[in-house]
């Protein structure tokens, strides 16, 4: 192992299951608050276990919620695009770098919802709107800055 990782084992206090006497295994990571080093910590249980139906429980319930915030937002967000542009045909001037920007953050994320829009695509669409000043040049992901 890493200098920076390491695995836990934790007995149930509800069914005391070993890792040679058990029905099921519960694995989850975190980071040490003190130390700052990533960990996995293993659980063992016995299907009878009552620890062990509440995690079920309580993961099925994050699946679903996950599903159902994400049909809402299908369904939802091509709506508010389009009150935003509509919003955005009646702004100010001073105010259309931001405007025209912002829509086409937007537009990049509406054309897949299933992803997040990656940091090197905002970039892209912000440089954009808005340039670099004239006297440090342009900066492109293949260019060093100039000093």
């Amino acid at each position: 192992m890493s200098d920076d990782y390491d695995r836990r084992e934790e007995i149930c206090p509800d069914c005391q299951a070993s890792e040679g006497d058990r029905d099921a295994r519960i694995m989850t990571a975190g980071q040490d608050p003190a130390t700052g080093r990533m960990f996995t910590s293993v659980t063992y249980h016995h299907d009878t276990c009552p620890a062990y139906t509440v995690d079920q429980i309580l993961s099925e319930d994050s699946a679903r919620r996950s599903k159902e915030r994400t049909a809402w937002m299908k369904e939802e967000f091509p709506l508010v695009r389009k009150r935003m542009e509509a919003a955005a045909s009646e702004g100010r001037a001073d105010a259309a770098p931001f405007i025209d920007a912002l829509l086409e953050l937007v537009a990049a994320q509406g054309e897949d919802l299933g992803r997040f829009v990656p940091p090197e695509r905002w970039t892209e669409i912000l440089t954009k709107h808005f340039p670099a000043p004239e006297d440090l040049g342009p900066v492109g992901p293949e260019e060093e800055p100039t000093t």
